[in-house]
């Protein structure tokens, strides 16, 4: 197995707040652009145009200015409403990450071959991180719900990189944690998350 093969398969024990949910027939495979693509195009676009107006009519460029700054925090309280309103809906879950899937248990009944939309908020400041999942492995649980293991199906290489940069930092987040317990007086140790693995 190559270096690059062995990242994608490292792996951690985590508590992540996510939601899931069935793809529909006809839906596009890919997620829509991340950190806002589309508005970050048109917010610079809309910046080199005022730069060049304030050559031609300076006025003009002002009054677009404040235009501009006036729509922006509009659309950052209306993103922030948005935010809190979406966190609401996200659960948090037990999971075994890796930049090439994930296991987990819920209280929905999935089948194998099914697609899914994952959504994640990855800590510490909760990255939102979409993509799909095809579940691989779908045991129920006595009680009602089922273990999952999904695979990150057709995941795109820069997303890949991004798990794996937070899989590695988020270890070394654990050891940290471990080094300090183990250094504290005896009665103070806490729980400490549990360490990466491979498959």
């Amino acid at each position: 197995m190559s270096g690059q093969d062995r990242r994608r398969f490292f792996r951690i024990d985590d508590r992540l707040h996510l939601r899931l949910r069935r793809v529909l027939a006809g839906e596009p495979v890919d997620a829509a652009p991340r950190d806002n693509e589309v508005m970050q195009e048109i917010d610079r676009r809309l910046k080199v145009l005022i730069n060049a107006a304030r050559l031609q009519a300076p006025a003009v460029a002002e009054l677009a200015e404040l235009l501009h700054r006036k729509l922006d925090h509009v659309v950052q309280t209306l993103e922030l409403s948005e935010e809190l309103a979406q966190r609401a809906a996200f659960r948090e879950h037990t999971v075994n990450l890796s930049a090439s899937g994930i296991a987990l248990s819920t209280a929905e009944i999935y089948e194998s071959g099914e697609t899914l939309a994952l959504e994640m908020l990855l800590p510490p400041n909760a990255t939102h991180f979409a993509l799909r999942a095809r579940v691989v492995k779908s045991t129920p649980r006595d009680g009602g719900g089922c273990d999952l293991k999904l695979d990150f199906a057709g995941i795109r290489p820069e997303d890949q990189e991004f798990l794996v940069q937070y899989i590695l930092r988020r270890q070394g987040q654990f050891l940290q944690r471990m080094r300090e317990e183990r250094e504290q007086p005896p009665g103070l140790h806490s729980a400490a998350a549990n360490p990466a693995r491979t498959k």
